[in-house]
């Protein structure tokens, strides 16, 4: 994710779930602790007013429902 421009994820529509708390807790479930939640790309501008997409990620993510 924090190296790609383009990023595709490929989700399983099962694995949706309603909020964010059903989603962490889904996390915490498993035997690793690391998990990302992605909204989409970012962007930010300096003092100059440079507008920057993709400053901390991909600048496309695409989501597949399978």
């Amino acid at each position: 994710y924090f190296i790609s421009e383009n990023l595709v994820i490929l989700l399983r529509k099962s694995e949706l779930v309603n909020n964010m708390h059903e989603a962490y807790s889904r996390i915490n479930n498993r035997s690793y602790d690391f998990g990302v939640f992605i909204s989409g790309p970012s962007k930010t501008a300096d003092i100059e007013q440079a507008l920057v997409i993709g400053a901390h990620g991909a600048k496309g993510v695409t989501v597949l429902l399978l």
